[in-house]
């Protein structure tokens, strides 16, 4: 049981540092370190190594509350610490190695984890020698440089955390491997499209199948993200839902995932994702106003208890019969303010986006790609 923050370590002949104890995130095997703070956004894990997103320029307020939320929960405290709370790899692996032995792992799923399961004795290594190396630099700001042979030091290190990410790229999983060529260019639409929903400040994620009349909705954010170190040159779309799950998109397949372990996975070719255009009059005040409310606040805690949008018929519409959405003129509903509706029957899922254009868009392309599994 660890109960000091930090412990002294001998990492040389003849040098020893204090090295913390605490688990310290790392960009090891994500898509290198400028790439991942710099040119694709800065990359934020979620709850395990190998697994985040990258974070979108955006205006929005309550999208830079909800990063610097999740920024948060990544420093290390020491109640964590003393109870276990932490990030472990011993215990990671051995979730992995219980999972791997489960009756009737399909073959995605199973072949996920194997790629894990060995880049994290990996993820291991380097995450070790990065926080030596952070004990070594301490050292220059109690004796403000460093020896020719404490900076020897340093610098193996680092050159051993250079080598890992170099060997860990030999047994990830990339995504070009997963199919042919061209259709990973046509999935690259999909990616595209993806992005331009991603950057609507103001998405709605139903709670689906909430006990008895109660239901909610959150507002949630869809990014570019990573799940299990899998590789992807085109990036990886994720969406989040008002239950806490995130869903991975890939050529062949999405994985809805609650973590780096209890994830499931779903041919994409078996999915439905059906789009529709809301009066935005016909849609709750109570899910539009809300917003407004919050974005002019610091408060990530968007999510709605105890609503009864039973009254508001399917999903938060206000009108049952939905038959009425059909019968409005072209003409007219170009005239008016709508909403777009995202309904995914086979995950229960459903969203409603401001910004219904590029959902469209988005839809479409995806509708399109599928044509061709």
């Amino acid at each position: 049981m660890k109960l000091l923050p930090k412990s002294r370590k001998r990492v040389a002949r003849g040098l020893s540092v204090w090295v913390s104890n605490h688990y310290c995130p790392t960009l090891f095997g994500i898509r290198g370190k400028y790439e991942s703070s710099y040119k694709s956004g800065q990359y934020v894990e979620s709850g395990s190594p190998g697994t985040g997103f990258f974070v979108r320029n955006s205006s929005s307020r309550t999208y830079k509350a909800f990063c610097k939320n999740e920024r948060q929960k990544l420093l290390p405290t020491y109640w964590d610490m003393v109870r276990n709370k932490e990030f472990s790899f011993d215990r990671e692996l051995a979730r992995v190695e219980a999972a791997q032995n489960e009756a009737g792992i399909d073959k995605w799923r199973a072949m996920i984890l194997e790629s894990y399961v060995n880049v994290l004795p990996m993820a291991k290594e380097a995450e070790e020698a990065e926080r030596i190396v952070e004990g070594i630099k301490e050292l220059s700001h109690r004796r403000h440089r460093l020896s020719s042979y404490q900076t020897h030091v340093m610098s193996s290190f680092k050159s051993k955390i250079a080598r890992l990410g170099h060997d860990v790229r030999s047994i990830q999983l990339h995504v070009p491997d997963m199919c042919s060529e061209e259709r990973y260019q046509h999935f690259g639409a999909v990616v595209v499209a993806f992005s331009q929903v991603a950057a609507s400040h103001r998405i709605w994620s139903v709670r689906a199948n909430y006990s008895g009349l109660e239901s909610s909705f959150m507002q949630v954010y869809f990014d570019l993200g990573i799940f299990n170190y899998i590789q992807a040159p085109l990036m990886t779309p994720m969406m989040r839902d008002a239950e806490g799950y995130r869903y991975f998109f890939y050529p062949e397949f999405v994985v809805k995932s609650k973590d780096a372990v209890d994830f499931s996975v779903h041919s994409l070719k078996e999915l439905n994702f059906l789009f529709r255009e809301v009066p935005y009059d016909m849609v709750s005040n109570m899910v539009i106003d809300s917003y407004y409310d919050r974005e002019n606040t610091e408060d990530v805690s968007t999510h709605i208890h105890r609503r009864n949008y039973e009254q508001f018929g399917d999903g938060l519409l206000v009108n049952k019969d939905t038959k009425a959405l059909n019968e409005i003129e072209e003409e007219n509903k170009m005239r008016e303010r709508v909403v777009g509706e995202l309904y995914v029957p086979e995950l229960n899922l459903r969203y409603y986006v401001r910004d219904f254009k590029s959902l469209k868009a988005f839809v479409t392309t995806l509708n399109r790609y599928q044509t061709e599994l």
